[in-house]
């Protein structure tokens, strides 16, 4: 790939005899290896996934490499679908031998084969927004596996990743980086128009940038960053009403648990899953014949929705 030379010259690598196990999976590659066991599995799901024509985008580890050439180590697959997809998703891997698991009615399924698990994600797991055309509509052709698939659109994974700051694991690496290696090619605009309300996460990445890269040069047009500080600045001259509330858990459940369950705060995340459930298309997803297993969340979310009047499909 073209730009991976580009990186090596920016970002020398250490001897190779000179990394650690963690490090190998962080290294740049000239190709993206995956074990055999694991390249057949995947092999099949996509395999049966383009046979039935389902529009996915690869995502996750390998969708980072394609834009990046940061090489991470993985044992699952992540692929995008619209909500309306993902029954068709799942009957169609189900059919090909895989143990299909709803996790959560408003984003996540899996499908497993042995020790190898595929992430069927249709939205944000803090209930934002659902997959939406975006991610197929600008994604770009590539192979894995052997076989054809559509990677995700970098503006997407940026903003999707703007979300995910867990103490256990966050993104802002891999945002720099692909802002490092894409800038000059991202519809800015575009993603400053998906982060909408939520762009102090985005301004943040966008201020670390020069820090972390000083010397890079023409990545982010100015007119994005100084649309975003006249944001913060009406956003400091705003009044408050001092309620109590936070959206911490929309980007950490785990770091901001304390301010809800200790400190007695208003949860905006609470307020967006619950927001996100009233979408008729979730509980005919959980309610598909297309399920080996519905977590305990699928079971208690179809309980509190079960008085909602909706039309559901024969």
């Amino acid at each position: 790939m073209l730009f991976i030379p580009v990186l090596q010259a920016l970002m020398p690598l250490p001897r190779r005899t000179d990394l650690t196990r963690e490090e190998w999976k962080s290294v740049t590659h000239s190709d993206f290896w995956i074990p055999h066991a694991e390249r057949e599995k995947y092999k099949r799901a996509l395999g049966a996934l383009n046979n039935g024509g389902i529009p996915y985008v690869i995502t996750g580890a390998y969708a980072i490499y394609e834009h990046t050439g940061i090489y991470r180590e993985t044992k699952d697959l992540d692929l995008f679908v619209e909500p309306g997809q993902v029954v068709s998703t799942m009957r169609i891997l189900r059919a090909a031998g895989f143990r299909t698991r709803l996790v959560q009615a408003h984003w996540l399924a899996k499908a497993e084969l042995g020790d190898h698990v595929v992430d069927v994600i249709f939205g944000m797991g803090n209930g934002l927004a659902p997959v939406d055309g975006d991610w197929y509509r600008h994604s770009r052709p590539a192979i894995l596996a052997a076989h054809p698939v559509r990677i995700a659109p970098p503006e997407e994974l940026i903003w999707h990743r703007l979300f995910i700051h867990e103490r256990h694991r966050q993104d802002t690496a891999d945002i720099l980086h692909l802002i490092l290696c894409r800038g000059e090619q991202l519809d800015w605009d575009r993603l400053v128009r998906k982060t909408a309300g939520n762009w102090p996460l985005l301004l943040s990445k966008l201020i670390l940038f020069p820090y972390i890269y000083p010397e890079a040069r023409g990545k982010i047009p100015e007119r994005i960053v100084s649309r975003l500080l006249e944001e913060a600045s009406a956003d400091l001259d705003r009044p408050r009403t001092d309620e109590r509330m936070t959206r911490g858990p929309l980007v950490s459940r785990f770091s901001f648990s304390i301010d809800v369950n200790e400190w007695g705060m208003r949860d905006a995340r609470q307020e967006t899953v619950a927001e996100a459930e009233h979408a008729p298309v979730l509980r005919e997803i959980a309610l598909a014949d297309v399920w080996d297993e519905r977590s305990r969340f699928v079971l208690e979310f179809l309980e509190r929705t079960a008085d909602e009047p909706r039309e559901l499909p024969e």
